[in-house]
C-alpha cells in the first residue's frame, strides 16, 4: 500500500468515526426529547383512612399542569374534589402532586388524574376502598 493509500484509509476511518459519533449522539439526543410523561396514583390505608398521592413522572425536565378529581364515598358522607395546579419534573425526580386522606370505612373512591407538558397529555385512573 502507498503513502497516499494509507492517508486515504486513514481519513476514511477518521470520517466514518465522526459520522457514526454525531449519529449516535443525535439518537441519544433524540430519546431523550421524546422520553414519556406518565402518572401514578399512590394509595395506602393508613388507620381509618386512605391517603392518596398523585405522582407525575417523565424522562426529560419538564414544567406542565395536573388536575386530579376524587369522588366516591362510604357510610360517612360522599367526597367530591377536584384540584388541580402547576408543576416541574425531570429524570429521577417524580413529582408529588399532592396528598389527599379521606375516610376508608367501608369507601370507595374513583380517582382521576391528568398530566399536560410539552404539548402531551396522559391521564391514569384507579379505583381505591377502604376496609370495611
Amino acid at each position: 500500500m502507498t503513502r497516499l493509500d494509507k492517508r486515504a484509509v486513514a481519513a476514511s476511518a477518521a470520517l466514518l468515526a465522526v459520522v457514526v459519533g454525531a449519529a449516535a449522539a443525535g439518537a441519544a439526543k433524540d430519546s431523550s426529547n421524546s422520553a414519556p410523561l406518565r402518572c401514578e396514583i399512590r394509595d395506602t390505608v393508613q388507620g381509618d383512612a386512605i391517603v392518596l398521592e398523585p405522582v407525575v413522572y417523565a424522562g426529560r425536565s419538564t414544567s406542565g399542569t395536573y388536575t386530579v378529581s376524587v369522588s366516591g364515598g362510604g357510610s360517612s358522607g360522599s367526597t367530591n374534589i377536584r384540584q388541580g395546579g402547576a408543576f416541574e419534573t425531570g429524570p429521577g425526580d417524580p413529582a408529588l402532586l399532592g396528598r389527599m386522606s379521606l375516610g376508608a370505612n367501608g369507601a370507595a373512591y374513583d380517582v382521576k388524574l391528568t398530566v399536560t407538558a410539552g404539548g402531551a397529555s396522559v391521564s391514569c385512573g384507579k379505583q381505591v376502598s377502604g376496609a370495611t
